[in-house]
């Protein structure tokens, strides 16, 4: 799963603080944390999500970055978000659907199939244009395309495919899936990197503004 935790550790500074600011310490990391994770999410979702998928797939991105808290993640907005990271002093960026894929996507590695001998790769024609935030259709997919008539396991130059008849001649040929033994993925989305940059750059800047907004609150409120 995709996720990165930040979980405020400001146990130094806190015993520094006066009494009043130690009473309103838990809401102003609160604010600083729900602030600084809004902005990575807003960071994931408009910049690093676009170098590295298609962004066409404008739903997908939103279900990568959900914010939540807990560890397994929950995923949680408005009230609940809100008084979970008061309590929890946590604020948690996930997949929220656990996609192993993405999980390959933000560091890399090799897909290994998960039954028989081989993984099957979308070819051209079956990514363009019918690729879904969800992935390939599942009318698209190898096994349901092999329970087809037209559709049929075959070599093109060497390599093993899956290819479906155009017409009802035996060419032009489509080449739905590429089969192979395992299949390397690159690391091409900057998940963590992003992230960790974002919130450890944001972070101080949000704690010291929310710092001051809440001790000037306060102060007019009881003097």
């Amino acid at each position: 799963m995709a996720s990165v935790t930040i979980r405020a550790d400001l146990t130094a500074f806190a015993r520094t603080m006066t009494r009043i600011e130690r009473q309103e310490f838990h809401t102003i990391t609160r604010n600083a944390l729900l602030d600084t994770g809004f902005q990575t999410q807003k960071k994931l979702r408009t910049s690093t999500y676009g170098r590295a998928f298609n962004t066409r797939q404008k739903g997908f991105k939103n279900i990568i970055t959900s914010l939540g808290t807990g560890r397994p993640a929950t995923p949680k907005s408005g009230a609940l978000l809100k008084s979970s990271v008061e309590r929890d002093l946590e604020i948690v960026i996930f997949d929220r659907e656990s996609k192993e894929y993405m999980q390959r996507h933000a560091i890399g590695g090799i897909k290994m199939p998960t039954s028989g001998s081989n993984i099957t790769i979308p070819g051209r024609d079956t990514v363009e244009p019918k690729r879904t935030g969800r992935g390939i259709p599942k009318r698209l997919r190898a096994s349901a395309l092999l329970s087809q008539n037209k559709t049929f396991r075959t070599k093109v130059g060497g390599q093993d495919v899956i290819a479906r008849r155009v017409g009802k001649d035996r060419y032009p040929i489509q080449v739905m899936h590429i089969l192979e033994p395992t299949a390397r993925i690159k690391k091409t989305f900057n998940f963590y990197e992003d992230s960790f940059l974002n919130f450890t750059r944001r972070f101080p800047v949000n704690f010291r503004s929310n710092f001051a907004q809440r001790m000037r609150r306060v102060l007019r409120t009881r003097y």
